[in-house]
């Protein structure tokens, strides 16, 4: 199944994650999420527009990752770092390029001007030392003799948008997607199987928070619902006292 001789070339070919720890943008508020999450969360969100590879996302959020790590970064500015790494994945991913993907507000007002554009992206690839192929768990996973469907690219967009997971190396997380999705723990090293086992149990969390918010959503509707009824129901029983009284 797997391809040892491409496993071996990628591995040469893989660059270590230059990340640090203590940067504000990796520190999780409360409920266990950095700001990078959000940011990343969003890119993918807007992803969606696109019909694009699961690589072009995953370089991304290389490209993401580099830079907070290079470059001082105002809040104002997070959203043109992420849909410019994107522009930039895609520029070189994608064999259509669809150039510079522009942002807009609710009166579709450009949020950035071309050189606010053009300044990021050379900031981009100064940080990125103009190097735009990275390897990525969807390469390990393609060697693995694995098919990058649905199912596997959502469980990598799982993965990136969730810091604690993503900051393990690319073979580890690939492993443990591999073994996540085949459930072949008796293959794998203790670290795989522990990042694997992260994997589930974030999995499952999101599943019970998504399930416990669905309940609160379908019993406020029925709530809202109901004050609607009763608040036409008041109304109608006014308009008719007026009657009477006129």
């Amino acid at each position: 199944m797997f391809d040892q001789e491409q496993l071996t070339e990628l591995q040469k070919r893989d660059k270590d994650k230059k990340l640090n720890f203590e940067l504000p943008f990796y520190i999780g508020n409360s409920q266990g999420v950095c700001r990078r999450d959000i940011l990343i969360q969003w890119v993918i969100s807007q992803s969606q527009y696109f019909k694009h590879s699961i690589k072009t996302l995953e370089l991304a959020v290389i490209y993401i990752d580099t830079y907070l790590n290079f470059f001082n970064i105002g809040p104002q500015y997070l959203e043109l770092l992420g849909i410019s790494a994107y522009s930039l994945a895609s520029k070189f991913n994608e064999t259509e390029a669809i150039g510079q993907i522009k942002l807009q507000n609710n009166l579709s007002q450009e949020l950035f001007d071309d050189q606010e554009y053009n300044e990021m992206e050379v900031q981009l690839l100064k940080s990125l030392e103009f190097q735009l192929n990275y390897i990525t768990p969807s390469d390990y996973l393609i060697a693995m003799g694995i098919q990058i469907d649905e199912s596997i690219s959502s469980l990598i967009m799982f993965v990136l948008m969730d810091f604690e997971i993503y900051k393990h190396s690319q073979i580890v997380l690939a492993l443990a997607i591999f073994n996540f999705s085949q459930d072949q723990s008796n293959m794998f090293t203790d670290r795989v199987k522990s990042v694997t086992k992260l994997i589930k149990n974030k999995i499952n969390k999101a599943q019970d928070q998504f399930n416990l918010d669905k309940t609160e959503n379908d019993e406020t509707g029925v709530l809202e619902s109901n004050l609607c009824t009763k608040k036409k129901i008041y109304k109608r029983r006014e308009s008719k006292k007026l009657k009477q009284l006129a």
